[in-house]
């Protein structure tokens, strides 16, 4: 008799420890998010994920805050939180799918992190600091050729997306400028802005506003097509290298063994986001293009843009450490 209680018992605690965690994934979420972003405050990355953090944040009715820790410091400190859906980490084509290609990093993008769905894509803006003598591509290019070693580029970091996009124009166009690396996108434009460097191969977001301002001038987008807010500004393509391809994507992550639940409500919740007019006015006033895709999708792109950016900077022989 005292054993069948005693079984009734175990089995009841059993089922009861069982439900926890079922219910938390049905309440998620149920209190404040983070978002882990590998920039600084004032990059690309940095604005484009307090988009999607506002738009999460209105959709679950919970705060989500974001923590900048820079590059891989902060894909490491994603990889390492509780799996439980309250960290998030704003990935990207630069942080993940390049990085470990041209620095020495301890994580495999494919492998330590989960993706759920990507949210963003951003093509790159070549943009110069307006004394510079310069209105087109070809004529930075030319003026390049003539001053060897004088003009400098900007970049937000070495291995970053936007040194890489930079590497691969000047490989095109035959150049040799001074390539100069900052602590992140906000210093590099700033730089940019300021005159200590010339020019600056960089994704968008966050530049539109210096560009209206004129503090900054475009000479080309890494695009394919042009971009509606500035129609008049040709792609590097049409600015005779054809070829050249710089978009770059954003998306959201999770640590692995986060319980699926969870990341099938982010997907939902991203994919609705982002349709909103709210978010559409968001991304186009940052040159950006809202684009969700499906978890598996997500798996496909990061797979396919580690493998295709690899073999391009081996190419290039871009190793930064």
């Amino acid at each position: 008799m005292h054993r069948s209680i005693t079984l009734a018992l175990a089995i009841v605690a059993t089922a009861m420890v069982a439900a926890k965690p079922a219910a938390a994934q049905e309440s998620y979420p149920n209190k404040p998010i983070t978002m882990i972003t590998p920039e600084v405050v004032g990059s690309a990355a940095d604005l484009l994920s307090r988009v999607i953090a506002r738009l999460l944040a209105d959709a679950y009715g919970q705060p989500v805050t974001i923590e900048n820790i820079y590059l891989e410091a902060g894909v490491e400190k994603a990889i390492k939180s509780p799996p439980d859906g309250y960290t998030l980490m704003y990935g990207s084509s630069g942080n993940l799918a390049l990085l470990p290609h041209v620095k020495k990093v301890a994580f495999d993008p494919t492998k330590d992190l989960t993706p759920v769905a990507r949210f963003v894509l951003q093509p790159t803006l070549i943009a110069v600091n307006p004394s510079l003598p310069v209105k087109t591509l070809q004529e930075l290019v030319a003026l390049m050729k003539e001053k060897p070693g004088t003009l400098k580029m900007s970049t937000a970091g070495a291995g970053t997306a936007g040194h890489f996009a930079g590497e691969m124009l000047i490989a095109m166009a035959g150049v040799k400028p001074v390539v100069t690396h900052y602590n992140g996108g906000g210093p590099a434009i700033d730089a940019v802005v300021n005159n200590d460097s010339q020019w600056t191969v960089a994704p968008i977001a966050g530049r539109m506003p210096h560009v209206r301002s004129g503090k900054l001038r475009a000479v080309a987008i890494g695009s394919p097509t042009r971009l509606a807010l500035l129609p008049e500004v040709p792609t590097v393509i049409e600015s005779g290298y054809p070829g050249y391809s710089a978009t770059g994507w954003g998306g959201v992550f999770v640590p692995n063994g986060t319980p699926q639940p969870i990341i099938d409500k982010l997907v939902a919740a991203i994919a609705k986001a982002v349709t909103l007019p709210e978010a559409k006015k968001l991304f186009e006033e940052q040159g950006t293009e809202g684009a969700s895709s499906t978890q598996a999708e997500m798996v496909t792109i990061l797979r396919d843009d580690t493998e295709r950016l690899g073999e391009i900077a081996k190419r290039l022989g871009l190793k930064v450490n």
